[in-house]
């Protein structure tokens, strides 16, 4: 067995779901206006990251794997 299929059973399932977004197109044009394109972007994606991070965190704790302080 190579060891990219090894890894690839090795690891854990993960649960995943598609997750939508809805961005406000006037909130979108203020923050392009005011902090430029590539910060816009940039801080976009740091909100979906932690918008998808807090997810998992609701699902595992839901699930009992996780402590609701941790």
């Amino acid at each position: 067995m190579s060891r990219d299929a090894a890894s690839r059973t090795a690891r854990p399932s993960i649960d995943r779901r598609p997750f939508t977004f809805h961005l406000d197109t006037e909130l979108v044009e203020r923050a392009r206006r005011e902090v430029g394109e590539r910060d816009m972007v940039r801080s976009i994606e740091a909100a979906l990251t932690a918008a998808i991070d807090y997810q998992l965190w609701v699902r595992e704790v839901a699930r009992g794997q996780r402590d609701a302080f941790s």
